[in-house]
C-alpha cells in the first residue's frame, strides 16, 4: 500500500472470516519483516525545494514521491475529482489523460510483484482443481485421494488476486485436460477471473456458499460427479 500508494485489500472468505483461533506469537518472525515506505521524500529532500511540492508528480513508474505531513514545503490539495501535479482540481482533459496513465502504470509494476500461483500434485497431471482462500487445505487432501485411488490430478491455487498473474496461471495450468473450480461462493467468481484473463473456461465446478467450509471428500465426490 504504501509502496504504490493505493488501497490493497487482504481478500477473504466467510469461513476465515467467522473463525477464531490462539496463534502464539513465537510462530511469527517480526524481525524479519521489512517494511518498503517506497517514494519517500526526505526533510533534507524537502528543505532543498525551490518550488512548490508536486504531490502527484508524473514519473515513470507512475509512483510520485511523498512527503510525511508536517513539513512546511510540502502543504499540497487534495480534491476527489481529477487534479493536477499540484493537486489543484482540473478538467483539462491532457491532465486527465497523463493522470490516468500515470495511475495505471503502477499496476503495471505491482503486477511484477504477484507471486505465482501455489501448485501442489503430479505436474503432469490432466485434471486440475483451481481454487483460492481457505479452500487449500481441503484442495490438498482431495488432490491426494484422487491420485490415490488412480486419479491423477494437481492443484492450481492463485495467491494474489489484483492484478491478475495471468500469464503464471496459464503456466501452471499448461498440459491440463480437465479443469474444476471449486470455490466458498455461490457465483464461481474466481472461475470468472479465470476466464476473464486467460480465456480457461472451468469444464466444472464445485461451490459452496452455506459458511460452512468444504470437506476434502464434498470435494472428490463432486469432482467425480463432474466428470461422469
Amino acid at each position: 500500500a504504501e509502496k504504490y500508494q493505493c488501497p490493497v485489500i487482504i481478500l477473504t472468505d466467510e469461513l476465515l472470516a467467522a473463525s477464531l483461533r490462539d496463534v502464539s506469537p513465537e510462530v511469527f518472525d517480526f524481525g524479519s519483516v521489512a517494511i518498503d515506505r517506497g517514494a519517500l521524500l526526505t526533510p533534507e529532500e524537502l528543505d532543498r525545494l525551490t518550488g512548490e511540492y508536486k504531490r502527484f508528480a508524473y514519473t515513470e513508474s507512475g509512483i510520485s514521491p511523498r512527503a510525511l505531513p508536517g513539513h512546511p514545503k510540502a502543504v499540497y490539495a487534495v480534491t476527489s475529482d481529477e487534479h493536477d501535479e499540484y493537486g489543484h482540481i482540473t478538467d483539462n482533459e491532457e491532465i486527465r489523460h497523463h493522470m490516468m496513465d500515470k495511475r495505471l502504470r503502477k499496476l503495471e509494476g505491482a503486477a511484477q510483484e504477484m507471486r505465482p500461483p501455489v501448485t501442489y500434485g503430479p505436474r503432469e497431471a490432466p485434471l486440475v482443481l483451481f481454487g483460492w482462500g481457505s479452500t487449500y487445505g481441503a484442495l490438498r487432501e482431495a488432490v491426494d485421494i484422487l491420485n490415490q485411488e488412480g486419479r491423477p490430478a494437481r492443484l492450481v491455487q492463485p495467491v494474489d488476486i489484483c492484478p491478475f498473474p495471468a500469464e503464471a496461471v496459464e503456466e501452471a495450468l499448461a498440459g491440463a485436460q480437465t479443469v474444476i473450480a471449486v470455490e466458498l461462493n455461490y457465483t464461481g467468481q474466481g472461475a470468472k477471473l479465470l476466464r476473464m484473463y486467460t480465456g480457461h473456461k472451468a469444464d466444472g465446478h464445485v461451490r459452496k456458499w452455506a459458511g460452512r467450509p468444504l470437506s476434502p471428500q464434498e470435494i472428490v465426490a463432486q469432482v467425480k460427479a463432474s466428470l461422469r
